[in-house]
Formats: C-alpha cells, sequence, structure tokens
C-alpha cells in the first residue's frame, strides 16, 4: 500500500501522536451522553431529532471557528525566536495545537453526520435514525465540550510565551554565524 503523502497525513500523523488520556476527559464522556441521548431520540421521537439537526449544525460551525480562531492566534505567535527557545527547551509546539485541531477534526466528522441527519425525514425507521443520532450526539457535543480543554491549552500556551522571555533569542545560533565578517 502506497505511503499517504497528501495534506491530511500531518493532521492524523499529530493526532495519532495524542496521548489516550487527552481524549478521555470529561468532554468525551459529555459526548457518550449525547450518544446515549441521540440513540433515545432516535427510538423514542426521532421527528425531534431530525429536527433538532440544523441547531446542532450551527453549533458546531461556531465550534469550529472558534478552533480556527484559537489555531491562528496560537500560530502568530510561532516565529523564528521562539521556535528556538521551544526546541531548547524540549517542547514541540504541535502540542499546543493538537486540542485545537482534534476539537475541529470531530466537529467535521459531526457535520457529515448531522448533514445525513437532516437529509433523514421524520418518518425514516427507528433502525437507521437511532444509531444515526448516536453517531451525531456523540460527535457533535463533544467537539462542543471539547472547546473548553482547547481554551485550557491556549491559556498554558501564554504561560509558555510568559516563560520564554528569559531565554534569550539568539538561543541555538553560535556567536560566529550571527555576525559574519
Amino acid at each position: 500500500m502506497a505511503r499517504d503523502t497528501g495534506v491530511t497525513s500531518h493532521l492524523w500523523h499529530t493526532l495519532k501522536a495524542m496521548a489516550v488520556g487527552d481524549l478521555l476527559r470529561i468532554d468525551f464522556f459529555i459526548g457518550i451522553a449525547g450518544c446515549a441521548a441521540g440513540i433515545t431520540l432516535g427510538l423514542v421521537r426521532p421527528g425531534q431529532l431530525v429536527a433538532a439537526a440544523p441547531v446542532f449544525g450551527a453549533a458546531v460551525g461556531v465550534i469550529i471557528g472558534a478552533v480556527i480562531a484559537g489555531v491562528s492566534i496560537q500560530s502568530v505567535f510561532l516565529d523564528q525566536p521562539f521556535l528556538r527557545k521551544l526546541r531548547a527547551i524540549g517542547r514541540d509546539p504541535v502540542d499546543y495545537l493538537s486540542p485545537f485541531l482534534f476539537t475541529a477534526t470531530i466537529g467535521v466528522f459531526a457535520l457529515f453526520g448531522l448533514i445525513a441527519l437532516t437529509l433523514t425525514t421524520p418518518t425514516a425507521p427507528e433502525w437507521f435514525v437511532a444509531p444515526l443520532g448516536g453517531y451525531v450526539g456523540l460527535l457533535t457535543l463533544w467537539s462542543i465540550a471539547s472547546l473548553l480543554p482547547g481554551l485550557g491549552t491556549l491559556i498554558q500556551f501564554i504561560g509558555l510565551r510568559q516563560d520564554a522571555l528569559d531565554i534569550p533569542d539568539d538561543i541555538d545560533i553560535p556567536r560566529s554565524d550571527r555576525h559574519p565578517a
């Protein structure tokens, strides 16, 4: 099988590097509750579940927008001197972006399910609506709830910027190379 060299290969590599502990936080369990609620609504009141799809679609769209803003804020501060400082202290800048990237990824997959749910009729059979409701409930509530830990990562990143103030900007550049003769 050919090696994936596409643009998304970097995203998948970053997401695979996340620790399981980073995934099993309170936001995941809120997503599990959303899965149970989606299955229940799909079995008991499929019409209500289908009617709620546009509302959740809008909410997930807002979350994805907030995630893009968070990644943009962090990316602005990833200039060369700061990246050298991160390398000097052994930190990977992608570690601070990965929670946002994960939230955006589950949000996109939630939107796929929400599109399918929006196209579903309220009279569709429960065997179709209930699992789709579980899928949508899991990913929608997980993406919404995971914004809070992502904001916590943004605060950690700002603290890291403050810690980096004590490290000189030319940490990895030998003195002889700074001012060529």
